[in-house]
């Protein structure tokens, strides 16, 4: 959404289509044709995101275990977050807001909760660009965490102007974005009456570097939480087949080794090393440049890192190389707004979520795909 915030004209603006993915409306009458807004987009105008100086590896956790028992993985996010937040700096990140995600600013650790843990879905960034630039020219520190698309969006919006402020960048292992379909329906058809999502994965039965357990959490207009571990949801069970994801996550342009981002993190399944830290999870993070192994330094009060083997992390985080799947030829994306719109919930689970027997008719297509798959390789 960097060409919403580029057009100085308010000619753009976003909608959800029906698919349940964010897409951008024109305003002819206010377009007065600058083409900044192709300029701005870093698909339009082939910006160059992977071409960054280093690729050193970490395995890495926050200090604070309260904090990190909060975060999704190893909490090194919220370690610097912190760090920025000690220094007077703003932290930018996506925010539950109602049923919805958007990025907001937050300047104070209080807030830090709001922007931990796992989003499995798209944030609003209408508006935000524009206020990280307005901050940046006010001389602040700015931390601005996203997809790797977004900070691509962030980085292109900016082009090469220098300010008074500085600002770092932490772009995420990203598995791509799901439609907004997924919650719509979950929320509508589940029983208690759902209205927002609590949590989409929480680590209270630990975190585990192979075989961790997701377990969504979801309230009612009384506040009431409910627990969806060990069961089947179009929420995390959604997200994970992949099979609802934007046509472009299934050709991302923006995963890689070479990141202009300063950190990439995630977390850092498959380790074996340093098993005394897994319960509490650990985050895999990589730094792009010499300025991001300066920035390393200054952070040895607030978490750990331990040099990691980029093999290891690349073979459990395929998708950190490998932005692109066969999905969108598949008829459960091709047809996704129909599907949603005819079937019951019960086929919709079936088919998004795999909440079926093992002689379902989705079960043996899912076999069937096994195996092309694994004889095309």
């Amino acid at each position: 959404m960097a060409c919403i915030d580029a057009c100085s004209k308010e000619a753009l603006n976003s909608y959800v289509g029906a698919d349940g993915h964010y897409y951008i409306h024109l305003d002819e009458k206010r377009c007065v044709g600058c083409l900044r807004c192709e300029s701005t987009c870093p698909v339009v105008s082939d910006f160059q995101y992977s071409n960054s100086e280093i690729c050193h590896c970490y395995a890495a956790w926050n200090k604070d275990d309260d904090i990190r028992q909060q975060s999704a993985s190893g909490g090194v996010f919220a370690a610097m977050a912190a760090y920025v937040i000690d220094r007077q700096g703003v932290v930018v990140g996506a925010a539950n807001i109602g049923t919805d995600v958007k990025h907001v600013t937050i300047e104070k650790k209080s807030d830090l909760p709001m922007l931990q843990g796992s989003k499995y879905t798209q944030s609003d960034c209408r508006g935000i660009y524009y206020q990280t630039i307005e901050l940046l020219k006010n001389g602040r520190l700015v931390l601005f965490s996203g997809t790797g698309c977004q900070i691509a969006g962030l980085l292109s919006f900016l082009r090469k102007h220098t300010f008074t402020g500085h600002l770092i960048t932490v772009d995420l292992i990203c598995g791509g974005v799901p439609s907004k379909l997924l919650q719509q329906a979950f929320l509508k058809n589940e029983p208690h009456h759902l209205t927002r999502i609590v949590s989409y994965r929480t680590k209270e039965a630990g975190w585990k570097p192979k075989g961790f357990s997701y377990n969504l959490k979801a309230a009612n207009s009384e506040g009431f939480v409910f627990d969806y571990a060990g069961l089947r949801n179009l929420i995390t069970d959604g997200y994970g087949s992949e099979l609802t994801n934007r046509y472009s996550c299934y050709k991302c342009r923006f995963a890689g080794l070479l990141r202009q981002s300063d950190f990439t993190i995630g977390d850092c399944w498959g380790v074996t090393q340093l098993p005394e830290q897994h319960t509490l999870g650990l985050s895999v993070m990589i730094a792009h440049s010499e300025r991001a192994e300066k920035i390393l330094t200054d952070l040895t009060s607030y978490m750990e890192t331990v040099p990691a083997s980029l093999t290891e992390v690349v073979k459990h985080n395929p998708r950190l190389v490998d932005g692109r799947k066969r999905y969108e030829h598949f008829p459960e994306r091709r047809f996704i707004s129909w599907f949603f719109s005819h079937c019951s919930y019960s086929t919709l689970k079936r088919i998004y979520a795999s909440d079926y027997s093992s002689h379902s008719p989705w079960m043996i297509l899912k076999v069937v795909r096994y195996i092309v798959k694994n004889i095309l390789r």
